[in-house]
């Protein structure tokens, strides 16, 4: 296939033009084009693009299966995860086929709207004017005259699909919850007042506890008057076993050590996340044995059996080493008795390292046939934090990091609450930060509370306008 891209001066991108956009300008080590299985998105290929003298890139297509092309590309909304499926050898513009994708699976989505009742015009619009700029595409006479015309195509496509994915919130179940992460022990009297600020959704809040050390007596004893409190202020609680950070630092003793004092300290959590961000590298080769030795824990004791286990995968499809490509890692290592042992199936995902924007939608429908008949989440979510600067994507604005923070947290939590068999989103990991209830540096308690205003990085009315269940029964 030879795939043409239309650059600034209205002539085609040459193959260096296309890997500075796609990767921001940081440079051909941070490319992230791959081939993926189009059912499964399991990855085939890394870096499949190759200059070629008569296009602006080409690639070999597999044989045997239907595939598609993935990478980080920008419109004026952000860099999103475009998807192009390969339709056969040809020369194609390759925002066009992106745009053709989007278009054509968004009436699906459309038709259920309507029948909820729901107002679609606006999306309806959107669609209207892809269809003109496809339609356009078709007529050019030329390749590079065909390559701008996809442009415009694509821009259309993406404001339907950010527009429809917001819209399709209340699709999912209206007992989905709306979901933060506490990764410090609020001051007494702030953890009511951290989920008091969501109750504008109308939706039951989880909040996923951080726990840092299970022998620091004043941390156990913080966290546990932080669930009385949370339990009576009406939210659930979920409890981490371990922060994917953290999994590779324990002995084998120490590990068991640690899963037997967070059962023996939280028989009435609500919830367990048995695997934090399973597929990341940087959780060892001990990572899946370890989450079953949690879970078989858990599902031992009858105080814990009950309570729902949560699986977070990282996500990533051609950022990193092939074998932690996402779906790719799953299929290789969600083993019988894994599956078997968890009840909820997650996600991890930081845009400004992985974008998703206008492919969430696949991405989380993809999860939810990896998934079978579990139900799904958005499990940890975050961006514009401090530890995220090196990521080279950027969503929402190019400059304004509350304006993506506000963005990413309006649109993911959206997309996730609408996937059929949702259960959360998004545990965003920084709320107590974002929204000034706690501070980076400890206080002499070690609680690391703060007294502050919240500061006007704020997401908790994102998430509520988002996650807001309207018109439903």
């Amino acid at each position: 296939m030879l795939l043409d891209v239309a650059g600034p001066n209205g002539g085609l991108m040459s193959f260096d033009e296309l890997v500075d956009r796609q990767t921001n300008g940081a440079g051909e080590d941070a490319r992230d084009d791959a081939l993926l299985d189009a059912a499964t998105l399991e990855l085939i290929e890394l870096s499949p693009l190759r200059p070629h003298t008569e296009a602006t890139a080409a690639l070999e297509l597999p044989t045997l299966r239907p595939a598609c092309l993935t990478l980080s590309w920008p419109t004026t909304h952000g860099y999103s995860a475009l998807f192009v499926d390969l339709p056969g050898p040809g020369h194609y513009a390759l925002a066009e086929l992106a745009a053709r994708g989007l278009h054509e699976a968004q009436e699906d989505v459309q038709t259920r709207l309507r029948a909820a009742g729901s107002e679609v015009q606006e999306v309806d619009a959107l669609r209207t004017r892809t269809a003109q700029a496809l339609q356009e595409c078709e007529a050019a006479a030329a390749p590079a005259e065909r390559a701008v015309g996809a442009d415009s195509a694509l821009e259309a496509a993406t404001a339907a699909q950010l527009a429809q994915d917001e819209a399709a919130s209340r699709l999912g179940p209206d007992d989905a919850m709306l979901g933060v992460t506490f990764t410090a022990v609020p001051a007494s009297g702030r953890s009511a007042q951290a989920v008091s600020r969501l109750a504008g959704a109308d939706r039951t809040v989880l909040v996923r506890i951080v726990v840092e050390d299970t022998d620091a007596v004043d941390e156990m004893d913080g966290w546990r008057r932080c669930m009385a409190e949370l339990h009576a202020a009406g939210a659930r609680v979920m409890v981490q076993i371990c922060d994917s950070q953290a999994l590779a630092d324990f002995d084998e003793a120490a590990w068991m050590r640690r899963i037997g004092a967070l059962i023996a300290a939280f028989p009435d959590a609500d919830a367990w996340e048995i695997g934090n961000e399973l597929a990341g590298e940087w959780t060892g080769s001990d990572a899946v044995e370890r989450t079953l030795q949690a879970a078989r824990a858990l599902a031992a004791d009858p105080a814990t059996a009950s309570a729902p286990r949560v699986l977070t995968l990282y996500y990533q499809l051609g950022q990193g080493a092939a074998a932690e490509s996402v779906m790719s890692w799953a299929a290789t290592n969600l083993i019988q008795e894994l599956a078997e042992l968890t009840d909820v199936v997650g996600m991890s995902v930081y845009p400004q390292w992985h974008p998703l924007g206008s492919g969430a939608r696949r991405v989380l429908e993809t999860l939810g046939r990896l998934a079978g008949d579990k139900p799904t989440a958005l499990t940890e979510l975050g961006y514009g934090a401090q530890d995220l600067d090196g990521g080279p994507w950027w969503f929402g604005s190019p400059d304004d990091v509350e304006a993506g923070r506000a963005a990413v947290a309006r649109h993911l939590t959206a997309v996730a609450l609408g996937q059929p068999r949702a259960w959360a989103a998004p545990l965003w990991w920084y709320y107590l930060q974002d929204e000034g209830l706690v501070s980076e540096a400890p206080d002499a308690s070690g609680t690391r509370a703060s007294d502050g205003e919240p500061h006007s990085g704020a997401v908790a009315q994102d998430l509520v306008e988002a996650a807001r269940i309207e018109g439903s029964d």
